[in-house]
C-alpha cells in the first residue's frame, strides 16, 4: 500500500479520539463520571437481556457496534475514532489504565504515564 500524502498519520487519529472524549463528555449530565455512565448503561442492559453486564461489557459491545458500522460505512471516520475510544474505555474499566480526566488535554505527561503503565 502506498502512502497517501493527504491521509493523516495514525497518531493524529489517536489525538482526535482523545479530544472527542472531552468534547462529547461535556455534553452529558454525568460528564464528570464516565464510568457512572457505563454502569447505568450496564444496569439497564442487564435488565433487558437478563444477564449481568459490566461497564467493560458495554464498552466492548459499543466497540463492536462501531466495527459493524465501519463495515457498512467504511468512509466514515467517526466509526473508527469512536471505536478506539470504546476500546480505551474498556481497558480503563478493566483496570489496565486510569480513566481519563475529562477536560484534559494530551500532553507528554500522558504519554509518559502510558509508558509507565506498560502501554
Amino acid at each position: 500500500m502506498s502512502h497517501d500524502k493527504h491521509r493523516p498519520h495514525p497518531g493524529i487519529l489517536l489525538s482526535h479520539a482523545f479530544e472527542l472524549i472531552n468534547a462529547r463528555g461535556n455534553d452529558y449530565d454525568n460528564a464528570n463520571d464516565l464510568e457512572q455512565n457505563f454502569r447505568e448503561s450496564a444496569a439497564v442492559a442487564s435488565v433487558v437481556i437478563g444477564k449481568d453486564l459490566t461497564p467493560r461489557d458495554v464498552a466492548m459491545i459499543m466497540a463492536c457496534v462501531k466495527l459493524i458500522r465501519s463495515k457498512s460505512a467504511p468512509g466514515k471516520l467517526d466509526n473508527y475514532v469512536d471505536g478506539m475510544n470504546y476500546l480505551a474505555f474498556a481497558a480503563c474499566f478493566n483496570g489496565l489504565v486510569p480513566l481519563p480526566p475529562l477536560g484534559a488535554t494530551a500532553t507528554s505527561k500522558n504519554v509518559v504515564e502510558l509508558k509507565e503503565a506498560g502501554v
